[in-house]
């Protein structure tokens, strides 16, 4: 089977090379060759491995989500790795740093639920407490885990939502999906004492250099990443601009205000926007979706084009989004996105 040289960049430097064959896709020839390179579900559904074939040919990508990369995005040069089997030599840049490549943490963490709050008619809170006896978990803001449930074994990836620091404690907020096994569990649940595993962390959707203002866009339980990222701006660069968009679709399902409360007075520098799709006659926020929001606020922007975009939800919501910056001619290098997926995936 012929073989190609793989060369890739991270942020545009730090330059690693592997080789891959044919018949196999980049992620696997760097596994073959112990070169870790950022990625989650490896089946083209999550888009965690999205990098821009700056050089090279393929065939055609292998089956892929188009949540995940776009006919557009693929027009424009990106590619999943994951789904990438080259035909010549490749030069693929990903818009991480090179010291994310090799360091995920497989081990899996035994740890125990300490808190679980229901916070809406959708939304549970938890917070696992891993054992102290290992060292506290590393991870940067954004990033996610996998949860194994000891009664069941059931696994589902979930982002952080708090910060990393010396403690054992890792947030997460558990959407509550009718039929879904891991989160039908938690919300059965009498009270907290459950044990878990934890594995990771996992995923490249993570807060840049501080170069331009950062814009979340956050739907659902795609909050928990994008708070991971505001608190770390609340301790790093609290004058910092920035802009949070959150919606969802009713009040009832509102949740996470007493957090961006808190984060809002911290950073002078952050404006937030609350929106409700179908709110009540009482509701004084912003009205529409997310992504409605995110429009009127492109609109009224004299440079759309100096901030970074910061994408956290489901699917659909993610695809809306980058449709409404399209129009904005937003690059898509400011764009970075975590697709939250109803099963199977992340969430």
């Amino acid at each position: 089977m012929a073989e190609h040289k793989v060369r890739m960049t991270f942020e545009g430097r730090d330059p690693v090379e592997i080789t891959c064959r044919e018949d196999e896709d980049v992620i696997s020839a760097g596994l073959r060759q112990n070169v870790l390179l950022v990625s989650d579900c490896r089946e083209g559904v999550c888009g965690a491995c999205r990098g821009f074939l700056e050089e090279g040919h393929y065939d055609s990508l292998l089956e892929h989500s188009a949540h995940a990369l776009s006919d557009r995005d693929e027009e424009e040069g990106w590619v999943l790795a994951c789904r990438l089997k080259p035909r010549s030599d490749l030069c693929l840049d990903f818009d991480y740093a090179a010291d994310r490549v090799g360091h995920l943490d497989g081990a899996l963490r035994p740890g125990r639920i300490v808190v679980l709050d229901r916070l809406s008619s959708s939304v549970a809170r938890i917070i696992v407490r891993t054992l102290s006896v290992q060292e506290p978990l590393r991870w940067e803001a954004g990033q996610h885990v996998r949860l194994r449930l000891s009664d069941g074994g059931l696994t589902r990836a979930y982002s952080i939502a708090n910060l990393a620091g010396d403690g054992h404690e890792l947030e997460f907020f558990i959407r509550l999906l009718p039929g879904g096994a891991f989160s039908e569990a938690i919300g059965n649940m009498r009270g907290d004492g459950a044990t878990v595993a934890v594995e990771g962390p996992f995923g490249g959707f993570t807060l840049r250099a501080a170069c331009r203002d950062p814009v979340f866009i956050a739907g659902g339980t795609g909050l928990a990443p994008i708070l991971s990222m505001l608190r770390k701006l609340a301790t790093e660069d609290p004058q910092r601009r920035a802009t949070l968009i959150f919606g969802v679709s009713t009040e009832d399902k509102l949740f996470g205000q007493a957090q961006i409360d808190s984060i809002t007075a911290a950073c002078p520098g952050l404006v937030a926007h609350i929106a409700v799709a179908e709110p009540t006659d009482s509701w004084t926020g912003q009205r529409g979706t997310a992504v409605d929001v995110l429009a009127r606020e492109l609109a009224r922007s004299t440079d759309p084009k100096r901030c970074d975009y910061y994408i956290s939800g489901p699917a659909p919501m993610v695809e809306a989004a980058q449709a409404v910056m399209a129009r904005f001619d937003i690059p898509r290098s400011a764009i970075h996105q975590e697709l939250h997926v109803a099963s199977g995936g992340h969430s």
